[in-house]
């Protein structure tokens, strides 16, 4: 075994969460008077990075209405979008073996760290998990925070963890926090096909190849 623990993104590697949160950002930024953005490509950017800078990157939305913007996501997402989501291919199957391996296995998302908890208890996940560790409201937490977060937790040092995450926020937070890092090209981050770059200790093209990789 290489490493000690092993943490997952939620978004993009877990599972594929996208079909509630473009809806929802999309309910959002209506609520707001705009127009809803219907192009998959720029949707796919509001998966990754803080929910705050989510409505810059995709809508371009003027700083002053990103407060309420975010209000209103939470809001829609608690009531509507949470569960309209599914498991990638062969991801629980992974997630037992790797625990049968002996592997400690922990979440580190961006979601809201009570949100990332009910949606693994509602789909099935929570057993897997040691630790589940997301972003406080105030979206104050980095993507290196939360792996520290998890590390604390477990109190495992850096260099005995991975990150396996599908975009450049969780390849940025992997290296500030002193982890490895996985890629996959499965989710929304990464295009399928995306090399392998200095600061990925490999890319994981299915859920099942992270068994050959870990």
């Amino acid at each position: 075994m290489k490493f000690k623990l092993a943490i997952f993104d939620l978004d993009g590697t877990l599972m594929n969460t996208s079909p509630g949160i473009f809806a929802t950002a999309n309910v959002a930024v209506q609520q707001l008077g705009l127009p809803p953005e219907n192009n998959p490509q720029q949707l796919s950017k509001f998966i990754g990075p803080p929910i705050n800078q989510c409505f810059i990157n995709v809508y371009n939305l003027d700083p002053s209405l990103i407060e309420q913007a975010v209000e209103l996501y939470r809001k829609e997402y608690d009531e509507r979008g949470r569960f309209n989501a599914f498991a990638y291919p062969g991801m629980k199957e992974t997630l037992q073996s790797l625990k049968d391996r002996g592997y400690l296995l922990a979440v580190g998302t961006l979601k809201l760290e009570p949100l990332a908890n009910q949606m693994m208890e509602h789909f099935g996940f929570a057993h897997f998990f040691d630790s589940i560790r997301g972003a406080d409201s105030a979206s104050r937490l980095s993507k290196a925070d939360i792996i520290k977060n998890v590390l604390q937790d477990l109190t495992v040092p850096a260099d005995q963890a991975v990150l396996i995450g599908d975009t450049v926020h969780d390849q940025v937070g992997a290296q500030q926090a002193g982890v490895s890092f996985i890629a996959v090209d499965y989710g929304f981050g990464f295009p399928k096909g995306q090399q392998k770059e200095d600061s990925m200790l490999a890319i994981a093209r299915s859920t099942e190849e992270l068994l050959t990789l870990l």
